[in-house]
């Protein structure tokens, strides 16, 4: 599975030594907040009446975790595109069944990302993990939101 690099990598993993020691930044008290895992449970269309119309993905994006299976010939899936209040998501879903597979919330700040999207480690009902740069694979992208159980 496509994800396997990215295990164990989530929760600061990218911060330096000290950044990672600090206290935690504020609360975003004020920010808009999204209740991602619950997107998980829903379609493509439920999804767009919670949140809004899709649009296509820009075409300047690049999932960096695509060209692996788009070399093994692996099918890739439908995708859109949604912005909530600022947050912007690629959501992956099955064409035919129409149900959300995952979402990468873009972003590069983890902390932040993880606030506003309700988000915790360790949950069983999903695992979030960090996305990094294909050309700068030190910053991050944002997390994707990989739901565990099955349909």
């Amino acid at each position: 599975m496509l994800v396997l690099g990215f295990v164990g990598a989530c929760s600061g993993a990218h911060e330096s030594r000290h950044e990672h020691t600090s206290t935690a930044a504020a609360p975003l008290s004020n920010a808009p907040r999204l209740n991602v895992p619950v997107l998980l449970s829903l379609t493509i269309d439920e999804l767009g009446q919670q949140i809004g119309h899709s649009r296509p993905v820009p075409l300047n994006f690049r999932d960096p975790t695509l060209p692996p299976l788009q070399q093994k010939g692996e099918h890739v899936d439908s995708t859109a595109w949604f912005e909530y209040r600022g947050l912007n998501m690629v959501v992956t879903y099955d064409h035919r069944s129409r149900a959300v597979k995952d979402l990468l919330v873009v972003g590069g700040n983890e902390d932040e990302l993880m606030q506003r999207c309700q988000l915790q480690l360790g949950k069983s009902e999903y695992l979030v993990l960090p996305v990094f740069q294909r050309e700068r694979p030190t910053k991050l992208m944002g997390l994707r939101v990989l739901a565990l159980n099955t349909r």
